[in-house]
Parts: structure tokens; sequence; C-alpha cells
């Protein structure tokens, strides 16, 4: 059984080296969905870090409703949050993102800033966007909040799954 995870952040920028404020995530397989990874992250720890803020951003931010800016406050440090993510994820075979171009860069740049490394090797990066856009993707409603991190990735976790299922759950070459 291939381990999959499913990761998703909610930022304050579009490029590496944006502050995040939420990381989560869940493993998943063509059965469904498992366990779920999921911190707030202070927004200060960041810019202590040397991540930014992006006011177009924000302003998009402070827009969302008011379950989706819950996020904007709180957290936990960056470091400790990056430390306990690369426990969480362990030695998993592939990382999801909608897209790894977003999520995963701007992942591995915090990860930098912090001096730590990230857990997963980019050959490992799996792109939701595409497996979402198969004809055998469905398309239910999102439960829960839309841009709340783990809301999202279980959502497209879940996606993942089924089109996985009707696919005909692929090898992972070794």
């Amino acid at each position: 059984m291939t381990d999959r995870v499913m990761l998703d952040i909610e930022t304050l920028g579009l490029d590496p080296g944006a502050t995040i404020v939420a990381l989560a995530a869940v493993r998943f397989d063509a059965d469904g969905v498992g366990d779920t990874f999921q911190r707030s992250i202070s927004m200060t720890s960041c810019q202590r870090a040397g991540l930014t803020i992006d006011a177009e951003t924000l302003d998009w931010w402070l827009a969302q409703d008011e379950l989706a800016k819950e996020q904007l406050s709180g957290g936990d440090r960056l470091a400790d949050v990056l430390e306990d993510f690369a426990e969480w994820y362990g030695d998993a075979d592939e990382i999801w993102a909608n897209s790894p171009s977003f999520d995963c860069d701007i992942l591995s740049a915090a990860y930098d800033a912090v001096g730590l490394d990230e857990p997963w090797d980019f050959w490992n990066e799996r792109d939701f966007r595409t497996l979402s856009s198969f004809e055998a993707a469905p398309e239910p409603e999102q439960a829960g909040v839309e841009h709340d991190a783990l809301d999202d990735a279980v959502h497209q976790a879940e996606i993942a799954a089924e089109t996985l299922r009707r696919l005909g759950e692929p090898e992972v070459k070794a």
C-alpha cells in the first residue's frame, strides 16, 4: 500500500518565502482518507524567520468569511510546527498538493528559513490539480470551510482517493 500525504497550506503570499499561517495534511489511498495533521502558525514567528507578508494577499484574506479568517490569529512557532510535521510525515511515499509548485515550494522555503530539511524528496511530489482534471475525477461539493487548510486537504484527498480507485490503484515504482 502506498503511503500518500495530501498537503495544504494557507499563506500570506504567493511565492516561496511567504508567511504560512496554517499547515494541514491527510494520509490517503484509494480506500479513502486517514490520519490528519493540522497546525496554525504564528505570523510573528514567520517574520522572525525572515518570511514575508504580501499586502494584496492579506487584503484578500481580510475579505474572507470569519471562519476562514480565524487562521490569521494565534498559532505556534514555525520551527516547532515544521519539526512536528516532519515527524508526522515520516517516510511517506508521496506528497500531493494543489499544486506542488505552490504548497511544496513555499513549505520548502520555510524549512530553509529555519535551517531544517523538508521531509520529502522532490521526486515524491505529486500534482492534485493534474489528477483532478482527469475525466475519472468526481466533482463533489466541499464540506467544511473553504480556505481552511485541513478542510481543503481532506476535500482534495477524498477526490484523489476516489479518482485513484476509479483508475485502479497504481503501484509505486521502487
